[in-house]
């Protein structure tokens, strides 16, 4: 049967009602933007969510929906208003789907869209996120002089700076303790103890913001202070990077300067009479150490005691110092050094404990130790807010003690054997000894056990100054035993003043090795002494002593006898000068050597027109009790 073919006809009714079907299902489309839904909801999108404070964010409200699934953005929808809370206290109402907003504090803020359609209303909640923009450093100001000293508050100049995002400091990983919000515009640093000197990374780490995060080049010093008490001057020597060293041109003065000591953070010095001299109102003098340019006296303190002053000692931990006079000491608390607070009454000795001859106090200024050689013995006060308290126990300690020196651990070590601070001298060469005391015990207790003193034998024969390095060894300036062929000398030429044998032969002693040298000293813990090779100078002795903080370096002050010798004929002499000569010494550890810089010479015997004159004042105050070669302190 042949097949039907529709006509024309029939196929144009056929797609008229198609189209018609068509558009009847499609009648409910109001535009390019229904979804054929019939939810009314309220969508609210932060562009950005999150922003840098004074930035603008955009909250729009176009991807609500109303009734027939319009959403908000075109312009046949049919919402009549849209309400913005935004979270800050601030409102804003229009028939606008969207609205900018700027911030003015940071935090977190919900922001609530309200849409209105007639009688229908709906609303949603979002969060944007103000942050505080980063912040930026733009300097780093070490003052007019360009160099941070040891102690220094220096400055970081930028902006961004929050209360709340202090940044991490340090130089070359020593991190500083002391970081103090001052602006917006400005935070300061104190440089840290131990801080290695010469150039250093200063690295800026903020916890909020690391786009804020930067690393400068910095020059930090470090100044060693040795006292001349002769002349009335402290001298100043500075260290730079790595193992250089050079002295300052210019002395710090102070009168009758004996005694130094340097503050834990490194910022003042604070140093005392001459202890040799017979004052009745001791004083100590204030040296700002980060000052620009060179450190400055900035204070005297007068009035502290009665008689010499003997010893000063400051807190490793706490602003507090310790000032102590023939008969009695002084606390005072240090919180602001130009002008500081005594805490309680001056305390004063009881007869049989007087020639105090030295002071340590313990690393968080709570006890300290007082050294009597008449005794042998350390005595501890309590320091307490209020004052000093007398403890009733003490310490047995070994014969011939004069110096006394806190380790970074807190034990007291103690030097005996009769050199620069006892009282009265012991020259017998042999009895040299450490004592270690557990200074934070209650009662405080030989580390050794009663009675034990670590002997330093024949390595230290006449001990003068002691100091401890951070990494628990002791070092010992000591005379050498080559002194005997210098007295031997001297005696020579009291018995022939007029030859010149007898003159050789003491130029001839002057001339050799030194006769004294400074030693260092392991094992003090084990109880076994470890002495080391000692490191002498050929100018004369070393007395006073510290050591740099990373044990590369001691700085001593050196005393001498120097000499100008002329022959008329024979053996007769024509012109002398016997001089007494002081200088500071720097010596390497690593390598041995000692460098000197002479600072002053005087003359204390000359020869001339065969007359042979002598001014024995130099000398005698050399040697009057307690003796005072001169002392040395170094930044920490």
């Amino acid at each position: 049967m042949p097949t039907m073919r529709p006509s024309s006809r029939f196929l144009c009714r056929l797609a008229v009602i198609s189209l018609l079907v068509g558009a009847l299902a499609g009648c409910g489309d109001r535009g390019p933007g229904s979804g054929g839904s019939s939810s009314f909801d309220a969508v609210l999108v932060a562009e950005p969510a999150e922003i840098t404070l004074g930035a603008v964010v955009r909250l729009d409200g176009g991807g609500s929906h109303d009734l027939s699934g319009t959403e908000a953005r075109y312009s046949d929808s049919a919402f009549d208003e849209f309400r913005f809370e935004f979270g800050d206290g601030l409102s804003h109402s229009s028939d606008v789907h969207y609205v900018d907003h700027i911030y003015t504090a940071i935090g977190e803020y919900g922001v609530t869209l309200s849409v209105v359609a007639g009688d229908q209303e709906a609303s949603v909640t979002t969060v944007v996120t103000v942050r505080a923009p980063p912040p930026v450093i733009v300097a780093v100001d070490v003052s007019g002089d360009e160099v941070a000293v040891i102690g220094e508050w220096i400055a970081l100049h930028g902006r961004g700076f929050r209360e709340d995002n202090v940044p991490d400091v340090s130089f070359d990983g020593v991190i500083a303790q002391q970081v103090t919000f001052a602006s917006e515009y400005e935070i300061l640093v104190q440089v840290p103890p131990t801080t290695l000197s010469g150039w250093n990374d200063l690295d800026v780490d903020f916890p909020q913001d690391d786009e804020g995060d930067d690393v400068f080049a910095v020059w930090v010093a470090r100044f060693a202070l040795a006292t001349d008490a002769w002349r009335g001057a402290v001298y100043v020597v500075e260290f730079g990077q790595a193992d250089q060293y050079w002295p300052r041109s210019q002395s710090i003065e102070v009168d009758n300067a004996a005694v130094v000591r340097i503050s834990a953070d490194g910022a003042f010095a604070l140093v005392g009479d001459a202890r040799y001299q017979a004052t009745l109102s001791p004083s100590v003098t204030v040296v700002d150490l980060t000052a620009d340019w060179q450190p400055v006296v900035v204070a005297e303190l007068s009035a502290l005691g009665v008689g010499p002053l003997f010893d000063i000692a400051i807190a490793a931990d706490q602003g507090r110092a310790v000032v102590s006079d023939a008969t009695g000491f002084v606390v005072l608390d240090l919180t602001d050094p130009t002008a500081p607070v005594p805490l309680g009454d001056r305390q004063v000795y009881a007869f049989a404990n007087m020639a105090p001859t030295a002071l340590a106090l313990s690393p968080d200024g709570t006890r300290l130790a007082v050294l009597s050689t008449f005794a042998q013995r350390v005595r501890f006060y309590s320091i307490t807010p209020t004052g000093p308290v007398y403890e009733t126990w003490s310490v047995e300690v070994g014969p011939g003690t004069q110096d006394l020196a806190v380790a970074d651990d807190g034990t007291l070590v103690v030097l005996g054997g009769g050199g620069e601070g006892a009282i009265p001298p012991d020259f017998s060469l042999d009895n040299t000894s450490l004592t270690l005391v557990d200074m934070a015990a209650t009662p405080p207790v030989n580390l050794h056990g009663d009675g034990v003193f670590l002997s330093l034998g024949s390595s230290a024969p006449i001990p003068i100054d002691l100091a401890v390095g951070s990494s628990g060894r002791a070092y010992v300036s000591t005379l050498d035993s080559n002194i005997a062929d210098i007295l031997a000398a001297f005696g020579g030429i009291a018995a022939s003043p007029g030859t010149v044998s007898a003159w050789w032969d003491l130029v001839e002693s002057l001339s050799g090795q030194g006769f004294g040298s400074v030693v260092p000293v392991d094992g003090m813990y084990e109880g076994q002494l470890l002495v080391g090779d000692g490191l002498f100078s050929a100018f004369g002795f070393q007395a006073g002593l510290a050591v740099r903080p990373d044990e590369h370096l001691y700085v001593s002050t050196v005393i001498g006898l120097g000499w100008t010798l002329e022959v008329l004929t024979g053996d007769h002499l024509a012109y002398l000068s016997l001089d007494l000569d002081y200088g500071v010494g720097v010596g390497n550890l690593a390598t041995g050597e000692v460098e000197i810089f002479p600072m002053y010479s005087e003359p204390i015997v000359s020869y001339i027109d065969f007359q042979l004159n002598y001014d024995l004042g130099p000398l005698t105050a050399l040697l009057l009790p307690p003796y005072a070669f001169g002392d040395v302190a170094i930044q920490p």
